[in-house]
């Protein structure tokens, strides 16, 4: 049964528009808040911990990557860390310049798998799986990490009222939305009514049929495949070890940003934050990667655990520009090789079969 799944496309003009437009509200709350103030904290800058950032933020990647690979290699697929470290790049790209609530990104791994893994995407439920379970374990550390963010945040009685309440929000949010992710995700059932449902609306919209048969028939592979999954434990907990590793890594990149401008700060407040800010990023925001609202509230949470307003827009900054623009650069850079291999490979296969009917 061959199925496909379309790679997000990219409206160049209005994604620039909108990131210009993000950067445009950020500027003028630095303007507000004190350019010459917030200058002079980033004058103390340690490059070689802004290095350290930056390679953490890689490292940070690779071990998600890995954690993905474990998985999808239970559902037979034997593409390259390289490749899975690649696809990951790119689907930082797609969350970074799409805004659709991160699940750009999560068509893009689907489909790139699909197309390095054997040329097509014929095992499209199989990809899916990989990517939902995926998502599943990396969600663990993160929810551990805020649980602990937040006890340490409300043993600090100086923290304001809105920032407790803004991280007690997201973290019902979160485990709300997550419980009814992975509820979906083993209930055949359910799934199967949601896309029912959803089939009369999709095809109004991009007006053509779709075949019910044909994703009843994907429903029922990527439960297979989930339910698999969920017999692997092994598998599973090296899969987790992996996201663990991950968690770690991303937080230390705020870590090092910190370090880097000489500013203390407890590691249980950055779990906190970063929690919020993940939580706020998966949001369907009108703006790519969040910018501009993000590093807003960013600097306005940092500042609410302690640290000087100055540095917390300084340390923003600086966080930012290794896990956005530094990350989504690598990952446009990635998004051009994968797409032209895939171009390459089936001009290959194309002459092949030229060469062969030829022959014939």
């Amino acid at each position: 049964m061959n199925r496909e799944i379309a790679l997000p496309k990219i409206q160049v003009s209005k994604s620039t528009a909108l990131v210009l437009l993000g950067l445009g509200i950020y500027l003028a709350y630095l303007r507000r808040l004190g350019f010459g103030e917030v200058a002079e904290s980033l004058d103390h800058v340690n490059p070689v911990l802004f290095v350290a950032a930056l390679t953490l933020s890689l490292l940070m990647v690779a071990f998600n990557a890995f954690s993905w690979k474990r998985v999808a290699e239970e559902l037979d697929y034997g593409a390259s860390f390289r490749d899975f470290f690649l696809i990951y790049l790119s689907s930082i790209f797609m969350n970074n310049l799409i805004p659709s609530g991160s699940f750009s990104g999560e068509t893009a791994r689907i489909y790139f798998l699909g197309k390095v893994e054997d040329g097509s995407a014929s095992r499209f439920d199989a990809s899916f799986a990989s990517v939902a379970a995926s998502r599943i374990v990396t969600a663990v550390p993160f929810v551990l990490g805020m649980v602990l963010g937040l006890a340490y945040l409300t043993s600090l009685r100086q923290v304001p009222g809105w920032a407790l309440t803004t991280c007690f929000a997201m973290m019902i949010f979160t485990v709300s939305a997550g419980s009814a992710f992975v509820g979906i995700c083993f209930e055949e059932r359910w799934l199967q009514r949601m896309v029912s449902a959803a089939i009369s609306p999709l095809e109004r919209i991009f007006h053509r049929d779709l075949d019910r048969e044909l994703c009843s028939g994907a429903v029922s592979g990527f439960m297979k495949s989930m339910h698999l999954l969920s017999k692997r434990s092994r598998a599973l907990l090296v899969s987790l070890a992996w996201a663990f590793a991950g968690w770690i890594c991303l937080v230390a990149v705020a870590f090092a940003a910190f370090r880097s401008l000489g500013v203390d700060v407890s590691l249980f407040a950055i779990f906190a934050v970063y929690s919020v800010i993940i939580v706020f990023q998966t949001l369907p925001l009108s703006l790519p990667g969040g910018v501009g609202l993000v590093e807003i509230l960013m600097t306005a949470l940092f500042s609410a655990v302690g640290v000087s307003i100055y540095d917390a827009a300084a340390v923003t900054i600086l966080i930012r520009l290794v896990q956005l623009w530094f990350l989504a650069l690598l990952g446009g850079i990635s998004t051009v090789h994968l797409m032209r291999r895939i171009e390459r490979d089936r001009n290959n296969g194309a002459a092949s079969k030229s060469s062969a009917d030829a022959g014939i």
